[in-house]
């Protein structure tokens, strides 16, 4: 076996040989126009990853997405409007129109036909919420929960377990029953002092969870209870996300001149942050890393024309400009799709256009296959999927393997994330040079 240094798509990467077969991840694009980053002070613009530019929707704010697998997705938008994909973005189609008052900011896919909506009745000041079961061709009757707050953006963990911010509030509603019902949700003030939270949160099949704002705040028991302290940067915080209990990524960003963004780190779990590994030119909004190296974070200001999409392969120690959209970017979401990994990612500009973008992350090679009967996407439902291995447990398993992580290096100590896996011969039960995707977690899951 020899391991090579190439170079494709002016994107440096490590690349593992052995005869007949080859692994390495690349940036991936299906021919759609896109748009490339531009040269920005302190940002390494050599490379990074195509973005696709999905779709452009005249008179839609878009502010959040879901994605049930890796073809069914939903767009939520101001103005009650929702749309729905069912080939991975090709192509959206409007399925919810309802006009003022109504304003979605959150979405979340429990499966292909059960998805929830989440946000506010702008006349009446009220947190609304609206389940439909079928897909989106019937939806459940608009539910009021919140009769004194806005709602914002919800997660579901898996069926019963789900979240709502009451962002503007400092609280959330939680559901331990599936939420169907107003008497299945109850209200829990996380931050005492009111303050606000903002941008994507993260909450994990684990029970965990965390929001950001005004204070940085942590759950382990799907938000019964919360640590809350003060936010990662000294003015404040928006979005965030952790891959484990240790790694977690926060943005934030202001919008009052000078306008500007930034990025923190946490390896510790949030006990404490490093300064601000970034500093762009518009506000970031959200995080999403899906390991401990390879992450993104996205966000704008529609006011100053100002959007982009940053990704960093090191963890956060040094960011590309991948896409500069003008666009203020508000969610994203991804899906292990076989080989690959897909992100999407939507927002809209100062003319209230919304757009969508998509990029893939793939692993090529001879041989590639899956390995194991769950889905690697946690908080989603049970599917044809990788391996989910406990960090102890892996150690053992793949001793006589070749890992690579998600940028197509060789690891020698796998800590939690996506890798694939590359069985040596003497596997009796495998063909030789055998492929296979696997997902390590922490002992017990964490």
């Amino acid at each position: 076996m020899s391991i090579i240094l190439s170079v494709l798509l002016a994107f440096t990467q490590l690349s593992v040989e052995q005869p007949g077969a080859v692994v390495r991840v690349v940036p991936v694009t299906d021919g759609t126009p896109s748009k490339t980053g531009q040269n920005q002070p302190g940002l390494d613009t050599d490379g990074g990853f195509t973005w696709n530019l999905q779709a452009t929707l005249p008179n839609v704010v878009l502010i959040d997405l879901s994605f049930a697998d890796d073809s069914v997705g939903y767009a939520c938008a101001e103005l009650g409007i929702i749309y729905k994909t069912t080939n991975s973005g090709a192509t959206w189609n409007r399925i919810m129109d309802l006009g003022f008052p109504y304003y979605w900011y959150g979405v979340s896919a429990v499966s292909r036909d059960r998805v929830i909506v989440s946000g506010f009745n702008n006349t009446e000041g009220t947190g609304i919420y609206r389940w439909t079961t079928d897909g989106g061709s019937s939806w459940d009757s608009i539910t009021t929960l919140d009769t004194a707050n806005w709602l914002s953006r919800v997660h579901f963990a898996d069926s019963l377990h789900g979240i709502i911010s009451a962002g503007w509030n400092g609280g959330v509603w939680r559901t331990e029953n599936g939420g169907r019902n107003p008497s299945d949700w109850s209200y829990v003030q996380v931050d005492t002092s009111r303050g606000w939270f903002e941008g994507n949160f993260c909450y994990r099949a684990d029970g965990r969870c965390w929001l950001t704002g005004i204070s940085f705040c942590g759950s382990t028991d799907h938000g019964a209870t919360w640590n809350v302290q003060h936010s990662a940067d000294p003015v404040f915080d928006g979005g965030v996300w952790f891959t484990d209990t240790l790694h977690g990524w926060t943005g934030g960003g202001q919008i009052s001149a000078p306008v500007k963004g930034w990025v923190h780190r946490t390896t510790d779990g949030g006990a404490t942050w490093s300064g601000r590994l970034i500093e762009t030119p518009e506000p970031i909004r959200a995080v999403l890393f899906l390991n401990d190296t390879l992450g993104f974070a996205v966000g704008g200001n529609h006011y100053t024309s100002v959007g982009a999409i940053y990704s960093t392969t090191d963890g956060g120690d040094s960011w590309r400009l991948d896409v500069n959209t003008g666009s203020e970017m508000k969610g994203m979401d991804y899906q292990l799709v076989g080989d690959s990994i897909d992100l999407w990612c939507v927002g809209f500009d100062n003319s209230f256009t919304g757009c969508i973008y998509k990029t893939r992350i793939a692993a090529t090679g001879t041989g590639i296959s899956e390995w194991g009967v769950e889905s690697g996407r946690l908080g989603k439902p049970a599917s044809a999927g990788p391996t989910i291995l406990t960090e102890a447990s892996s150690v053992k398993r793949l001793a006589s393997s070749v890992i690579l992580d998600a940028m197509g290096r060789r690891v020698l100590n796998p800590t939690p994330g996506v890798y694939f896996v590359r069985e040596r011969p003497q596997a009796a039960s495998l063909k030789p040079h055998t492929v296979r995707k696997v997902i390590i977690t922490r002992q017990g899951g964490q």
